[in-house]
């Protein structure tokens, strides 16, 4: 491109602008097409997204400036964030009669039907053209026509001047498309950076650079993708073996291969396979797509999929949901998942209560929420107050597995097992909030306090026994090993369950008041609520109860049921361990 043969051909022509227009296309918007009816300058504003014209691609992003001429078929596509951009169409023409050398020149040339695209380096006069020129477009008078011609012709100036010093060049081959092509087509084969450079003959610091700029990751980042993403099918598809699975996608080590994928996923091979399949057996001819906000698109071309990659997938018991940008507005429908979220710096645009009560929060995350809206309560969400919230992304549990359909029309939603680690579910949380470094800063800093308080603990309780029962229902549960906090008790922290706690298959029993002798325990947590409270001030008055060892020892402590059993989040579960502490260390 000849950039002095176009500056000649603009000094000639006749020049008629036809539109301007400032337009506004929001993430995931379906595929935009249509054909230019005039020579077209496109800039973008705001947002990134992938346009085509007539099949070229171009990656468009804040500063990109594209031209096409008339006929071209224009297509928009892989909206990642809000696209915001100027289109201006106009027709161009030289006025005869005109000299031989002008017609053949325009010919040759084509300045007002080429194709081009680029990235300015100096934006401001660019914009100030632009924005002055779709505030006089709007206005009726001629001398505003007029005054739209004169700063279209200052912009094509400044364009000019920039395109010079580009020195573009219309053919220049796509590094990038090549080397997703060529990693979609080898993925099973030994690739490194130095290999995929020397095959396209670039260096492999060019191809890092271009990768990250174009997609926000480096090309063997991309090539473990494709990797997990041809392992998730063969998951999905088959019933073949790890080992065999790792071989087939490129992975010797099949131990190494399952801790990529668990990285990459946030889920083990094992319960990626046992996910999918149970969101196919609710959806038993649903095809194997990825889920994008609430629509489900089929593999496409490797720079489409390149752009999926560098986006986040969330595995959930409904499937794979694919964030196209960090949600700001998230609902909850349990309670937990605000502890989870406030222990990660943010806060829940609305959640439920576990009661009916609407008046609060949970007592203990009170001072650290602002502003979040009621939705009704963890077994019957209010789904008016849901949509009016319009929430970003809802996170809920297998309680609200009857109104999924429901709640996947109001917003995207993922669905999260309830009892499931609290770990396991803080990683995901910070997944979606894109806050994986400050999830594992929580986790590393719990595990630094229990490591630190288990030896402790076992050189002052010297094997005593530790139990937690909760009056409830005028019974006695028993919360066995198998119970989501015992855990923390018995596992994280070293303690010793009475024999009678000793079930891995439920997580709590039945024990009557005549019984819990039988438990001999020499140390017990009571979990009470207002609601049972007279239930557990009847039991301290009768004679069973004072004769137990540890209540005539005083080895009795009450804790709150609230935070040992409903909310399981890093905050609850950490106050549990310094209760637990405070009891046994005298630690304050």
């Amino acid at each position: 491109m000849i950039v002095e043969n176009h500056l000649i051909l603009w000094n000639h022509v006749s020049l008629k602008i036809i539109d301007v227009q400032r337009v506004k296309r929001p993430i995931g918007e379906q595929l935009h097409t249509h054909q230019l009816s005039s020579s077209t300058l496109l800039y973008t504003i705001q947002g990134r997204a992938r346009l085509l014209l007539d099949g070229d691609e171009h990656d468009v992003e804040n500063g990109y400036v594209c031209h096409a001429g008339e006929g071209t078929v224009l297509t928009i596509t892989d909206i990642t964030d809000h696209l915001e951009y100027y289109m201006i169409q106009y027709k161009a023409s030289l006025p005869l009669p005109c000299s031989q050398d002008l017609l053949q020149m325009l010919t040759s040339t084509e300045p007002f039907e080429i194709q081009y695209g680029f990235v300015v380096s100096h934006a401001a006069s660019l914009l100030v053209s632009l924005s002055r020129m779709e505030q006089e477009w709007g206005q009726p008078e001629a001398m505003a026509k007029l005054q739209v011609k004169s700063l279209f012709y200052q912009f094509i100036c400044e364009l000019m001047g920039q395109l010079q010093h580009h020195r573009l060049e219309q053919a220049s081959p796509d590094i990038v498309l090549q080397a997703a092509r060529y990693m979609d087509e080898h993925y099973a084969e030994p690739i490194t950076a130095d290999t995929l450079a020397a095959q396209l003959n670039c260096s492999a610091r060019t191809m890092q650079r271009m990768f990250n700029k174009r997609l926000a990751l480096g090309p063997i980042d991309y090539l473990m993708q494709i990797r997990i993403d041809k392992a998730k099918e063969l998951l999905c598809r088959t019933n073949a073996g790890l080992k065999d699975i790792a071989e087939a996608v490129g992975y010797v080590d099949s131990y190494y291969f399952s801790r990529l994928f668990k990285r990459y996923t946030g889920v083990s091979p094992s319960t990626y396979r046992e996910s999918m399949h149970q969101a196919r057996g609710d959806e038993p001819d649903a095809p194997n797509l990825e889920t994008v906000g609430n629509e489900k698109v089929a593999p496409s071309d490797p720079l489409d999929a390149a752009f999926r990659r560098s986006l986040r997938t969330i595995i959930h018991l409904k499937g794979e949901l694919l964030l196209q940008r960090q949600p700001e507005k998230i609902a909850v429908l349990d309670p937990q998942f605000m502890d989870h979220m406030l222990a990660l710096g943010e806060q829940p645009a609305g959640s439920v209560m576990v009661t009916g009560d609407l008046s609060s929060f949970p007592e203990y995350l009170i001072g650290k929420l602002h502003e979040v809206q009621p939705l009704g309560t963890l077994d019957e969400p209010d789904l008016e107050a849901l949509r009016a919230l319009a929430p970003d992304l809802i996170i809920c549990t297998e309680f609200q597995k009857n109104i999924y359909r429901s709640l996947t029309h109001i917003a995207p939603t993922i669905m999260l097992e309830r009892n499931r680690d609290w770990r396991e579910t803080l990683r995901i949380i910070g997944r979606i909030m894109g806050k994986k470094r400050e999830a594992e800063q929580v986790l590393q800093q719990y595990k630094h306090k229990i490591s630190g308080l288990k030896s402790a603990l076992a050189a002052k309780l010297h094997g005593q026994s530790v139990t937690m029962i909760r009056p409830k229902d005028n019974i006695i549960r028993l919360h066995t090993c198998a119970h989501r906090t015992a855990a923390i008790l018995y596992s994280d922290l070293g303690l010793y369950p009475p024999k009678l706690a000793v079930d891995r298959k439920r997580t709590s029993s039945i024990i009557s008041l005549e019984r819990l002798p039988e438990l001999d325990a020499d140390h017990y947590f009571v979990l009470t609520d207002h609601k049972f409270k007279d239930w557990m001030n009847e039991i301290q008055t009768t004679t069973k109860w004072k004769s137990l060892r540890a209540v005539q020892q005083h080895h009795v402590y009450h804790a709150k049921a609230s935070i040992w059993i409903a909310y399981y989040g890093p905050i609850a579960m950490n106050q549990v361990v310094d209760q637990v502490a405070e009891v046994f260390l005298d630690a304050k």
